[in-house]
């Protein structure tokens, strides 16, 4: 299992530094980091995972999509030096299902009290990580669920608002 485990972790560290050139420069768009975080199967929870599918390649930013193991990314990332990371993931702050909001570092450590989480570990302790190893500033785009049950789809609330998503990251990216 920890063979497994950490077979994993180096095809992560070696998927997130494919844009690294050979001498080890980090690219003019390491600078900035978008993390997709979330669950495929887990309807709206697969938010942060769809917007990296949209933004891929489309944005002067590395767009990595962590899956629902944000911690697996946390060597990869510090290792491309950026100034600035944000968190794409879906969250429960009160709102109606799709909207969203734009959280600080700070903000994202008070949300998650008490929150069950859908992560192998709490995503404020992933984001603390990156915050340690990087100095970067963080931020989360944090997108209100409707439902993340195993086997559904993004619910018609979360879909309708990824053309307004996209735009908000691509504006933070832009910054």
């Amino acid at each position: 299992m920890a063979a497994a485990l950490r077979a994993r972790g180096e095809a992560v560290a070696e998927e997130a530094l494919r844009g690294l050139s050979p001498d080890g420069d980090c690219p003019q768009s390491c600078s900035v980091i978008v993390l997709g975080v979330g669950n495929r199967l887990r309807g709206d929870d697969a938010v942060g995972c769809v917007l990296c599918d949209e933004l891929s390649g489309k944005v002067e930013a590395e767009v990595i999509d962590s899956g629902d193991t944000p911690e697996n990314y946390v060597e990869p990332v510090a290792k491309l030096r950026p100034r600035r990371i944000l968190v794409i993931d879906c969250c429960d702050f009160g709102a109606e299902a799709g909207e969203f909001r734009l959280f600080s570092r700070q903000e994202l450590e008070e949300l998650s009290y008490g929150l069950l989480s859908t992560h192998t570990l709490p995503l404020s302790l992933t984001v603390e990580l990156l915050a340690l190893e990087t100095g970067a500033t963080i931020q989360l785009l944090g997108i209100q669920p409707e439902r993340i049950e195993f086997g559904t789809d993004l619910s018609p609330s979360v879909q309708a608002a990824l053309p307004a998503l996209v735009e908000r990251v691509r504006a933070w990216v832009s910054a």
